[in-house]
């Protein structure tokens, strides 16, 4: 009996027959799927099945492929444009409609000749190169990242640092961890502000904490961490005096703002006006709370806080959340250096809104702010972002191994790009001028993939120098 393999076009719907009952049949829309800046001019969409691997480029004139050579037979096809290919020493024209075969191992280089120049290139076998990160062109020199920390038996989560240097970081909850907050003393993670309040293991309880994420330094270097209850079924925000290394406050929300089953897993600490706002992404929300009067508000329902109906592609796989294909709402929220505007997006989305802060201190109605939303830039598929004085958002790119730039005028570009961004999902800016990373691959745990947790130890805490 014969097997058959098929590639369905157009890209409107792709996937790939394969030849084993076995193994799993992948689906993708790429227009649901974002644009992964790979160099200057040079763009890219890509999925992997079991035995190759498919790619849509995207060129603009004068973008370069340097020369390379790879195992894995190449068949191109020039959809739009034109490209010039450099091959045993020569010269070939591809244009619109033409295809040219690289056989495996030959080095070949690509110059685009036109802007809007398009590009579907098929590979035999799968490139495991991109899977891994090692082709060349996933990497940046410029900004070499700096190790700060290494975790070799728990994934770190958010990452925050003080105003004199000190770095801290939640654990991911999604793998059960014994530890649930850490300060980084040369290089290892140790429990903050004590032993005795890590969970370690044991049942929730209120005097402990649960599974918290979300964590900041306001600037009277005082640490907040959102704690979202989930075995606990309550959700609380932590405060810590960083100059005596105690609990200060503890603060539960009320359950009509914050039932059981929420997951509000960011938070943004105005201390100028005593407000904090939280994200929630199992009911896409913001959660407004008055630090003073310990009243909250919830603003729901508006479509910014909701996910975009775009597919979360990482190293050339749809990535699921519970069961199906990634659609997270609202997740990354911050506050400008001001305190006076308020900035979010959702993780499955591709824009970045602001509101006036304003209004949820004067508990204006939910109406009079979704009319006040404004879209500020674009953003990729991302999980976490922070902001620094100047106005400018720090924001990670979760399939494209980088940190992107969306500067105060709204001008997206990428910061650092490297395969060791695997999962990057939080960021966080230090006085002195650098961009801790922390690094978790949490596309591999069973709630992303639906499989046995497949990650590979150790886990880390980047830094990176800004300009």
């Amino acid at each position: 009996m014969k097997t058959k393999k098929s590639i369905l076009l157009p890209l409107a719907l792709f996937s790939f027959g394969l030849m084993s009952a076995q193994q799993k049949v992948l689906q993708t829309d790429f227009n649901k799927g974002t644009w992964e800046q790979v160099g200057k001019g040079l763009q890219r969409k890509w999925v992997s099945g079991a035995e190759s691997t498919f790619a849509f480029w995207k060129m603009d004139k004068g973008a370069h492929v340097p020369p390379h050579q790879h195992p894995n037979e190449q068949v191109t096809y020039i959809t739009k444009g034109s490209v010039r290919v450099l091959m045993n020493n020569k010269e070939h024209i591809v244009k619109s409609g033409g295809v040219l075969i690289i056989p495996a191992n030959v080095t070949h280089e690509f110059f685009c000749l036109e802007d809007g120049t398009e590009d579907l290139d098929f590979f035999t076998p799968v490139r495991k190169d991109w899977t891994d990160g090692t082709a060349g062109y996933l990497k940046q020199q410029e900004n070499p990242l700096e190790i700060v920390a290494r975790f070799d038996d728990a994934r770190p989560g958010n990452v925050a640092v003080s105003r004199d240097g000190r770095v801290f970081a939640t654990v991911h909850p999604l793998a059960s961890p014994k530890l649930q907050l850490v300060e980084i003393v040369n290089g290892k993670p140790v429990p903050f502000p004590s032993a005795e309040l890590q969970k370690n293991g044991g049942k929730a309880n209120d005097k402990q904490f649960d599974t918290p994420l979300g964590v900041v330094i306001d600037k009277e270097n005082r640490l907040w961490m959102i704690d979202m209850g989930q075995e606990l079924g309550t959700t609380r925000l932590w405060s810590i005096d960083l100059k005596k290394n105690k609990i200060s406050e503890k603060i539960e929300l009320p359950a009509d703002i914050a039932p059981k089953g929420s997951f509000v897993q960011d938070v943004a600490i105005d201390e100028k006006n005593g407000w904090a706002y939280l994200a929630d992404i199992a009911n896409p929300g913001i959660i407004a709370l008055n630090l003073k009067t310990k009243k909250a508000r919830r603003f729901s329902g508006h479509s910014t806080l909701q996910s975009e109906d775009v597919d979360m592609i990482i190293d050339g796989k749809v990535i699921d959340f519970g069961g199906k294909p990634s659609r997270v709402g609202v997740n990354p929220i911050t506050l400008s250096d001001d305190r006076e505007t308020l900035f979010f997006g959702s993780m499955n989305g591709t824009a970045w809104y602001k509101v006036p802060a304003r209004l949820f201190r004067e508990n204006a109605d939910d109406t009079t702010i979704g009319h006040a939303i404004q879209k500020f830039g674009d953003k990729p598929v991302s999980d976490g972002v922070a902001t620094d004085k100047n106005g400018n958002h720090y924001i990670t790119n979760l399939g494209g191994h980088s940190i992107s730039k969306l500067d105060s005028n709204g001008t997206l570009s990428e910061l650092v790009k490297d395969a060791g961004l695997k999962w990057p999902d939080n960021v966080a800016v230090s006085e002195d001028g650098y961009l801790y990373i922390s690094v978790n691959q949490l596309n591999t745990t069973t709630a992303f993939s639906g499989e046995k947790d497949s990650g590979t130890p150790p886990y880390f805490i980047y830094r990176v120098k800004l300009k």
